[in-house]
């Protein structure tokens, strides 16, 4: 998604050269620069935000269901014991009463006052309550660490005639891959 919005693409490397620092090699090939670590993180808060609006859009695990072991009441309606559920996190990040212009690439939507007034479950790509995903912080962690080291060094692009549609199998993801070209930054 970044190598398709320019503007994302020079808002997160101007957060990582900030934070990271930028090449100062005059051929732009400098290998000194800082490795991004844990510590990083609280400041690569627009790295999180690219994460955070990639998961809204592409769920890795795109719908999961759940077993009714009794009967369960939904308003005036009854899902009896025996019967299987279907959440899709995808349709949910997709729904245009949380998101605004949902099919729209956007990391800036993901403000304090955002995350704050979005209702519950109406963003949960780790699952939630008590059978979310034990290990969506270091997740969170990891992806944060790995845009940020890719993208100190990088930029993409996707390779001309690349084909992209999903295939939504157990999880969610691009049925003819998806090739990239990189090309190493200059400062």
């Amino acid at each position: 998604m970044v190598s398709q919005y320019p503007d994302v693409e020079k808002k997160l490397h101007d957060e990582i050269d900030s934070v990271l620092g930028a090449n100062d090699d005059t051929n732009g090939h400098d290998d000194s620069k800082k490795i991004p670590t844990v510590d990083d993180i609280p400041k690569l808060q627009y790295t999180e935000k690219v994460l955070r609006e990639s998961m809204r859009l592409y769920p890795p695990v795109w719908t999961m269901g759940r077993y009714v072991e009794n009967d369960y009441y939904v308003g005036e309606y009854t899902i009896p014991a025996g019967s299987s559920i279907l959440m899709s996190q995808y349709v949910m990040h997709h729904d245009p009463r949380y998101y605004e212009e949902p099919e729209h690439f956007n990391p800036d939507r993901w403000t304090t006052k955002f995350k704050t007034d979005l209702p519950r479950f109406s963003y949960f790509p780790f699952g939630g309550g008590i059978r979310g995903c034990v290990g969506e912080p270091f997740a969170w962690m990891e992806g944060i660490l790995i845009i940020a080291t890719i993208a100190q060094k990088w930029t993409m692009h996707l390779v001309p005639g690349q084909r992209i549609k999903l295939d939504p199998a157990i999880t969610l993801r691009p049925k003819y891959g998806m090739k990239m070209k990189l090309i190493r930054r200059k400062s």
